[in-house]
């Protein structure tokens, strides 16, 4: 009887793929997109330069041993970086969230636009443009 254990981690996934792409011969840097469960985020590793599979797997293992109690998975050496990829619905709720609201008054007047360029206008619907 044969089993087999079909259960993949993260890391046994980012390893079959590097050893997979170094056989094959891809240009690199190559840059592999998975979610890390340790961090419950999707992370970016990158290898910017080709290196052996068993120093690459070395590599990973030395920055999830010293992230691994991290909130963030930002790291890089000499052979990987890793980041945790910024969606764009992560990265506008951080912005609101870093943007103070705006006191009371200090604000554009009531029924006008502030472009940009710092002039104010009439709202289209405004009545106090009837003139």
């Amino acid at each position: 009887m044969t089993s087999r254990n079909l259960n993949r981690t993260w890391r046994d996934v980012v390893f079959k793929q590097y050893e997979a792409d170094h056989a094959a011969d891809v240009p690199f840097p190559v840059r592999y997109l998975i979610h890390a469960d340790p961090w419950n985020k999707d992370i970016f590793i990158e290898a910017p330069a080709k290196i052996d599979p068993a120093v690459y797997r070395q590599a990973v293992l030395k920055w999830v041993i010293a992230k691994r109690l991290e909130d963030d998975p930002a790291y890089e050496d000499d052979l990987i970086k890793v980041r945790a990829r910024v969606s764009w619905i992560n990265k506008s709720e951080a912005e609101k969230a870093a943007t103070p609201p705006c006191p009371r008054g200090d604000g554009p007047a009531e029924g006008k636009v502030t472009p940009q360029d710092g002039t104010e206008r009439q709202e289209a619907g405004d009545a106090s443009n009837d003139g």
